[in-house]
This record gives C-alpha cells, structure tokens and sequence, in this order.
C-alpha cells in the first residue's frame, strides 16, 4: 500500500459514497485508475465493505466483558456469535481469555436478558462478566457526534441542557 491508497483510504473515511470521478479528481488521477485502485484494495481486504450507520435515539449500546476459563474461550465466542440479534462485535484481545462485545437494542431489558442468557448458556466457562451501558458518545469516525466537554457543575452525569434525561 502507497501514499495514494492511504489518501484513498483517508477520503473514502470521510464519504464512501464518493464517485471514482470525485475520488480520481481528488488525488489527481482518472476516473477508471482511481476505480482500480478502490478495487485492489477490496481484493487484497483493506476495504472490508460498505456501511449506513443510523442513528436511533432509543437505542442502547452496552460492552460486554467477559473472562473464560483457561481454555474456554472458543465454546463462549460460538455462544456469543449466535446472539446475534442483539451482538454487533466481538474482539478477542491480547488479554489472555478476555472477549470484549458490544451488544445494542432499543430496550435495557433485552440487554440484560442478554447477560443472562450468555452466562446461563456459558456456565463455568466464564470466570466474570460485565456490562457497562454506554452513556455518552465522545467521538464516532461515522460522524455526526459532537463533543463538548461539560462544565464542572455537570460532571455527576445529569446534564438536561436539552431538556432530555440520560439514562442507561
């Protein structure tokens, strides 16, 4: 991968629905190379594929940390990717038997009935588990997420400078 793909890649961050015309104008190249370019990137599996993230007010976003037992790992992560109706990721991480997930409803109780099904299905697999909801987003690459640091008065987490109440 070159200077070009990485301006590419840096763009394409910042609009993916941008035309090989646009993108080709961008970097000073063809339509048809600026394309070629896009597609060796897909092959050689840089460019993994396309999202539209929406955003929905009532949703609710909850990581989900959970250390196995000594090789139990896998059975926990086959129980985790067939969640799927609420699991969005999973990461396994350099920590040894940790699996990090990130799980998402329009409901908290069908995030805790999650929980609990997960460690119901998992048993003594699974050393400890925790859940922390998310309550406020400070910065998404997807866009649309402002940050601004609250004032000393508004650290206890109840800021209702909108009117709406967090909760989570």
């Amino acid at each position: 991968m070159d200077k070009t793909d990485e301006k590419i890649l840096d763009l394409l961050k910042g609009n993916a629905r941008m035309s090989y015309q646009e993108l080709g104008d961008a970097i000073d190249m063809t339509r048809v190379a600026a394309k070629k370019r896009v597609q060796k990137l897909e092959r050689e599996g840089i460019i993994r594929g396309y999202n539209t993230c929406i955003y929905r007010e009532d949703e609710v976003t909850m990581f989900i940390v959970i250390v196995t037992a000594p090789g139990r790992m896998e059975d926990v992560i086959g129980v985790l990717c067939n969640r799927t109706a609420y699991i969005r990721q999973i990461f396994r991480t350099t920590k040894e038997n940790h699996i990090y997930a990130v799980a998402v409803s329009d409901q908290v109780s069908n995030l805790k009935y999650l929980t609990k099904m997960i460690q119901k299905k998992c048993g003594d697999d699974i050393v400890e588990i925790h859940c922390h909801a998310v309550k406020e987003v400070i910065k998404d690459v997807y866009g649309g997420i402002r940050y601004e640091p609250k004032s000393e008065s508004d650290s206890d987490g109840n800021h209702e400078s909108d009117g709406r109440s967090e909760s989570s």
